[in-house]
């Protein structure tokens, strides 16, 4: 039941996310445009490997879907995520959103769902023509609490930022592309309260009443990626990929479970991108950690379907 009643939360959303897009898209259509033209260089499509997503700003929806298998909570684990991105000012800028849906495959346990946490965010290329065969990127979001509620959301019950810079370089028939940023929270952890429901909050209780402190702490997390692309041809192209990520979980850090981790995480990645019209580009990754062993390994490999759509270019 619970497993329904999250669906049909998660359908909502995707109703707001096409709201979203009908009220400001025909604005769009015919104001602005996705910065492409005739150059090979600004129609080339530079997308992120770990995520499906377009590196520059871009009037576009991408569906990602994320499979991992044999997590560390001993399960499978299938996340879509839908992403809508709307450009202005002739591609300079652009604001996004994104909200993920998680289902569990569980073994010896009943399967699970849970909505993630949803993103806003912002893209802005201020340097460089855009018919250039290089750009330079600063990307920024504010990820939302998930809310008390942990049978039908996940993500964490926090605000979160993040901020990136990406560089990028088209040679002939090869792509570079690097990332730097990071995560920090935003927000301070809470302790557990069985009293959560009575609308006292935590720190107005009588000192008798202070719950105790919180597992788990939030840590900065800084995450650098690169990736190569190779074009077979203007519609087909092979990449692969490395990121880094410190600390090794991310930004919850649990102060028991997590003394044992490595600090650090990194995955290594290839796939290809297949562009089969102007507008409709796939691709698909797979990912792999680099860190295998059994008692602290997050996955042991994961792979990313991405379909995503264009619209409103010249």
């Amino acid at each position: 039941m619970k497993y329904w009643e999250t669906r049909n939360t998660f359908h909502k959303l995707y109703i707001l996310l096409g709201v979203f897009l009908i009220l400001f898209g025909n604005i769009s259509l015919y104001s602005h445009h996705t910065g492409s033209s005739d150059s090979p260089n600004a129609t080339a499509r530079f997308v992120d490997p770990f995520t499906g997503k377009r590196e520059k700003p871009a009037n576009y929806l991408v569906m990602t879907q994320d499979y991992y298998q044999s997590t560390r909570e001993n399960s499978h684990l299938f996340t879509t995520t839908a992403f809508a991105e709307l450009n202005f000012f002739d591609g300079r800028f652009a604001l996004n959103a994104s909200v993920p849906w998680n289902y569990y495959q569980q073994r010896g346990r009943e399967d699970a769902a849970r909505i993630g946490k949803t993103y806003l965010g912002f893209k802005y290329q201020p340097f460089f023509d855009l018919d250039k065969p290089y750009f330079f990127v600063i990307e920024g979001a504010v990820g939302f609490p998930s809310g008390p509620d942990t049978d039908r959301f996940t993500g964490g019950n926090y605000y979160t930022g993040s901020g990136f810079i990406k560089l990028g370089y088209l040679y002939e028939k090869w792509s570079f592309v690097t990332k730097i940023g990071g995560l920090t929270p935003l927000s301070r952890p809470q302790p557990n309260n069985l009293q959560d429901n009575d609308g006292i909050p935590f720190y107005l209780r009588r000192p008798s009443a202070v719950p105790p402190e919180p597992e788990y702490e939030f840590k900065k997390t800084a995450l650098v990626s690169a990736y190569v692309t190779y074009y077979l041809m203007p519609e087909v192209s092979l990449f692969t990929g490395i990121l880094y990520r410190n600390p090794y979980n991310g930004v919850d850090y649990s102060k028991e479970k997590d003394k044992a981790n490595p600090s650090y995480f990194t995955e290594a990645s290839a796939g290809f991108s297949w562009n089969f019209s102007e507008k409709y580009n796939m691709s698909l990754a797979y990912r792999y950690p680099l860190q295998r062993d059994r008692e602290y390994r997050l996955y042991q490999s994961a792979w990313t379907f991405a379909f995503s759509m264009e619209w409103g270019s010249d």
